[in-house]
């Protein structure tokens, strides 16, 4: 009797002592990322399948109340300067509720951010990345598996984003030339 309360205590001391995974590693699936058409604040409308025909996607889902999604998004932007003649694409999901509708563009005008903002007015973009925080970034592959998901933001993860991006802009270069 002694013999398995102690197997079980060290079973679970060595549960606890277990280092934690990332953050973004229990949402990485590699499954294939939903297709979906969403109308920008600017009126355009945003295709997954035909911005993957020219590289990478980030989708960041932020609201205009969210402080780390307020600091994550110069970085965002500047990828997007950076990377966005080599293919990438990032794509801004506000999931602020009907109650903040209206403070999303000014916001994204305030922020100086160029990429495509569309608003997830009903939650059906939430509720197909099975996003449950905010900021959540996702990298997705130009083949549409999801390559990486980031939960919340922290300093340096920034590059942790972009170097994701940047192994994938070197399979599109790859996929584009066997075609």
């Amino acid at each position: 009797m002694k013999r398995s309360h102690a197997a079980v205590a060290i079973a679970w001391l060595a549960l606890l002592a277990a280092p934690a995974a990332p953050a973004h590693a229990r949402l990485a699936s590699h499954a294939t990322a939903p297709a979906f058409r969403a109308a920008t604040v600017d009126g355009a409308t945003v295709d997954l399948r035909a911005l993957l025909a020219r590289g990478p996607v980030v989708l960041d889902f932020w609201a205009t109340w969210c402080h780390p999604c307020a600091q994550a998004m110069p970085s965002l932007e500047r990828m997007h300067e950076r990377l966005g003649a080599r293919g990438l694409t990032i794509v801004g999901v506000s999931v602020d509720g009907p109650r903040n509708f209206a403070r999303v563009q000014p916001f994204a005008r305030r922020m100086g951010l160029k990429f495509p903002i569309v608003r997830d007015e009903d939650g059906a973009l939430q509720g197909l990345y099975q996003v449950v925080e905010v900021p959540t970034t996702l990298v997705i592959a130009p083949d549409g598996k999801v390559a990486a998901v980031f939960t919340g933001f922290r300093p340096g993860q920034d590059a942790e984003i972009e170097a994701a991006v940047e192994g994938l802009l070197g399979t599109a270069a790859v996929a584009d030339s066997a075609r």
